[in-house]
């Protein structure tokens, strides 16, 4: 082969790659896993936590201690036997837990409620958070704090977000305790999983037959040299 072969065939190899790599990229798909319909365990047993906490994360009822705004909230360590043996770690032994079909959006008031979403995720995912209460909420993932906040009012779906990024594949469990303080209550969530995967298209007709002609040329350029 010479030079000028050489410098043909590597033309031919390259265009050939760039014909089976154009137009690779991430492509993202996303979709509701959790939303207000959905089910999962629910814990509407344990009471009032204020005669536990201060009233910095739990205050006392009908707004006997004030209807603050914090956000951040400091993650709540102490629960009482309702929770059972080890709920933020999948034990719900001698706790008050309950299936339930579709998550109740309200409570009683001046009380608290904890609910666990377990779902399944079949590749690396990054999952965003809508979510909203009256009054307070405390989230946690596999265990794990990742938010806390509390307001007066209504609960709107917007009043909250939350980005986790780089859920490994497998089961996981999302974790909610509800705090309600006086007034009403209220509670609304919508959890989106997005995914990312390469997508390598057929070459196109005319991509092919380019190639398929210098290869011919090639190859042809070669015979008459011989």
């Amino acid at each position: 082969m010479d030079y000028y072969e050489d410098i043909l065939m590597k033309i031919t190899y390259r265009a050939l790659s760039a014909a089976l790599l154009l137009g690779a990229a991430g492509v993202a798909h996303s979709a509701i896993i959790i939303d207000n319909n959905t089910g999962g365990l629910y814990n509407n047993g344990i009471g009032d936590l204020s005669l536990y906490y201060d009233a910095s994360q739990f205050p006392g009822p009908n707004s006997s201690e004030g209807d603050p705004t914090a956000n951040p909230l400091a993650e709540p360590t102490f629960f009482t036997p309702e929770f059972g043996a080890d709920w933020l770690n999948g034990d719900y032994t001698g706790g008050t837990w309950a299936s339930s079909l579709n998550i109740p959006n309200n409570w009683a008031v001046n009380s608290e409620v904890a609910i666990v979403y377990d779902f399944d995720l079949l590749e690396l995912t990054d999952i965003h958070i809508d979510f909203g209460v009256d009054n307070g909420i405390y989230v946690w993932l596999d265990g794990t704090y990742v938010f806390g906040a509390m307001a007066p009012g209504g609960a709107s779906i917007n009043e909250y977000d939350l980005d986790l990024t780089a859920l490994s594949a497998g089961s996981h469990s999302l974790q909610i305790l509800l705090e309600d303080h006086g007034g009403a209550t209220g509670y609304q969530i919508a959890v989106d999983a997005v995914t990312s995967t390469a997508v390598v298209p057929v070459p196109e007709p005319g991509s092919m037959a380019l190639i398929g002609l210098g290869l011919l040329g090639l190859m042809g350029s070669r015979r008459l040299r011989r």
